[in-house]
């Protein structure tokens, strides 16, 4: 079972770790953290009073929320009692799933792609590419750019269970969002759309081959950074 704001929080503590934030300083806002992870508005509330009880940071009425002076850098790093229902194994799955999915997918979008969706995969690509030289999470354009090959494959069956499951691969990207290698997602992402644009359906699906298992290798460094165990 998928439990949001439990990933939310760890984007969170991911978010203090990795941008080493010290006592009182300030988190990203309610409405920031909805727009950055693309999730509901109760999720992140829960997420943030999770943290409050639990005495990791303090909500100011009308100014956002805040690191505790308290806090210590420890406890921010034993993900199984922090967060019990933050099923590792389930993402592994997950990514394994998508690499089987997704490889025929990146194959069919390169047979089938219409100009309609070149231009979608060109924008996700162009809205990836800001992100990164603003330093955001890159969780939007990299949905809606593997979202777009999927309508590309014009098969309905595929687009629907693709939007059936992108809540599911929602919860992989928001848990490496601060983990992110956007330099390789950039470098797949303008690859593959190359070979869709030229009818390369080989090429995109070794392609995306590539970028998937580049991502679970990426998944199990940040498990290895959080001591881990799968």
């Amino acid at each position: 079972m998928i439990v949001v704001s439990e990933t939310v929080q760890k984007f969170l503590l991911d978010y203090v770790r990795k941008r080493n934030l010290k006592p009182g300083d300030k988190l990203p806002s309610e409405r920031e953290l909805v727009d950055l992870l693309e999730v509901g508005r109760s999720s992140v509330r829960e997420a943030l009073q999770a943290l409050s009880e639990r005495g990791m940071i303090e909500k100011r009425a009308g100014k956002g929320a805040y690191l505790k002076s308290n806090i210590r850098q420890t406890d921010f790093m034993d993900l199984s009692v922090l967060l019990p229902s933050l099923d590792i194994n389930t993402s592994l799955d997950l990514l394994e799933f998508r690499k089987g999915i997704e490889i025929e997918i990146a194959f069919l979008a390169a047979k089938r792609r219409s100009d309609e969706c070149i231009q979608t995969l060109d924008k996700s690509i162009q809205e990836l590419e800001e992100f990164i030289k603003a330093g955001k999470s890159i969780i939007v354009p990299d949905l809606e750019f593997h979202e777009a090959l999927a309508k590309a494959t014009q098969n309905e069956f595929i687009k629907s269970m693709y939007r059936s499951m992108v809540d599911c691969f929602k919860k992989i990207r928001i848990e490496m969002a601060i983990n992110d290698d956007v330099e390789h997602a950039l470098y797949y992402h303008k690859e593959i759309l190359k070979a869709v644009k030229q009818n390369k359906p080989e090429e995109s699906g070794n392609l995306m081959r590539r970028h998937i298992e580049d991502v679970q290798l990426n998944y199990q460094k940040m498990l290895m950074e959080l001591g881990v165990s799968e």
